[in-house]
């Protein structure tokens, strides 16, 4: 069921209510509060991020981003009458680094605002649910839901998958019969996203045609070819930004004229510059959970101008980077702000549920956390490269939830 959109309010609004809100609440649980992370006036929240390994592009904007929202909402006066601090931690998008960066922080902090990653995320999860912590994610697999520790902010891959051949459908860029080819990662993002496109595929009479390729691959001509010879009308693809711009290339080069559609962490705007910038401003589209940067919305302009301030003429590499964890750092002000008389890992959790409708113009759809094994999103936006778009990127359909999407099961893990 659609479900009806909240009233919208501004990142600086929430951020002064929830620090007005706070206020009040500060004495009954600051004095004799033992949890980690929280003092009379600090709350410290962790980061996990991939700043030097294969998603290190999306991983430093995303700490960029977030420290954004956590200096806002400080200016507003925090929440709970306490400045957000943030313990960040470089993981490199290996799970040892992650678990071992785990131990040290989780002591410091009330809860984690970001970790980065399905596979960290996995590796995690026995210490998370140990520590009661509530961990915010940059990840989007369905095995990830069904556990009240975890927030997935907005929709799955394998639904976001869905919604992507949906689109393709009624663009007219496929029709029933034709083969959909579908390139994807090894592990929780492109198994999770092959889940997707075989549901949607089956249900809208059309072939798939299947390759796997590795986080480290470079060369990417024989799964081409390989979706080329079984007929492919449009490409599926979930894979690193190199790895896209190697496709449309290859596929170009093939004689493969046709659409190609990433998911949220397939493109980089410097990808603009490069020689596979032709076939990617012809070729590729991207399916995104979450909003993008160049939209035209209040919200979304003023997080563009503090980008902008801070970095003048360089564009973030990743914009749906910067609209995520944004976003969810205000999602998590919102969370603390519901139970500054208790302020304990408990509490966090408990407010957590309490959450059912939440947005912020342009950076994301009405989220509801209420129930941990379903989405707290079915829709996706869908974007193609404008060099003359901000970050790199323009709208071609804004939030929506397809009818396959909507009735799709997942199975929480």
């Amino acid at each position: 069921m659609k479900r009806s959109r909240p009233r919208v309010v501004s990142a600086a609004a929430l951020a002064l209510a929830l620090a007005v809100t706070g206020c009040s609440s500060k004495a009954t649980s600051s004095s004799k509060n033992t949890t980690p992370g929280v003092t009379d006036t600090t709350i410290k929240l962790g980061m996990l991020m991939d700043l030097s390994g294969a998603f290190a592009t999306s991983g430093k904007t995303s700490n960029t981003a977030g420290q954004f929202a956590v200096d806002e909402i400080n200016a507003a006066g925090g929440v709970c009458g306490r400045k957000i601090e943030l313990v960040v931690r470089d993981h490199a998008y290996d799970v040892q680094k992650a678990v071992t960066a785990y131990d040290e922080v989780a002591p410091q902090v009330l809860g984690f605002l970001n970790v980065y990653g399905s596979a960290i995320t996995g590796a995690l999860r026995d210490k998370i649910s140990a520590n009661d912590m509530l961990v915010g994610l940059t990840a989007f697999a369905p095995t990830l839901l069904g556990d009240p520790h975890l927030i997935v902010v907005g929709s799955t891959y394998d639904i976001q998958a869905i919604n992507a051949v949906d689109w393709l459908v009624r663009e007219g860029k496929l029709k029933k019969g034709d083969t959909l080819g579908h390139i994807y990662l090894q592990g929780e993002i492109g198994e999770n996203s092959l889940k997707g496109s075989t549901y949607a595929t089956q249900q809208l009479g059309l072939k798939l045609a299947s390759q796997q390729i590795k986080p480290t691959d470079a060369d990417l001509t024989s799964q081409v070819n390989a979706v080329k010879a079984a007929g492919a009308k449009a490409i599926l693809l979930d894979s690193t930004a190199k790895q896209t711009a190697a496709v449309v290339s290859e596929a170009q080069a093939a004689g493969l004229d046709v659409p190609v559609v990433g998911n949220v962490a397939s493109f980089a705007a410097s990808l603009l510059s490069t020689a596979a910038a032709p076939a990617l401003l012809k070729q590729y589209y991207r399916v995104s959970g979450i909003g993008l940067l160049s939209a035209q919305t209040p919200a979304v302009q003023k997080l563009a101008e503090k980008w902008k301030a801070k970095f003048g003429a360089q564009q973030p590499e990743s914009g749906g980077a910067v609209v995520l964890s944004y976003f969810s750092t205000h999602l998590w002000a919102k969370i603390i702000g519901g139970t500054c008389g208790d302020l304990t890992r408990k509490g966090v959790l408990a407010a957590r549920a309490k959450v059912t409708g939440f947005s912020m113009d342009g950076l994301g759809p009405a989220l509801d956390l209420s129930d941990p094994a379903q989405p707290s999103s079915r829709e996706s936006q869908i974007h193609r490269p404008n060099k003359s778009a901000y970050a790199g990127m323009e709208m071609v359909e804004d939030f929506k939830v397809s009818d396959l999407a909507k009735q799709y099961q997942i199975k929480a893990g």
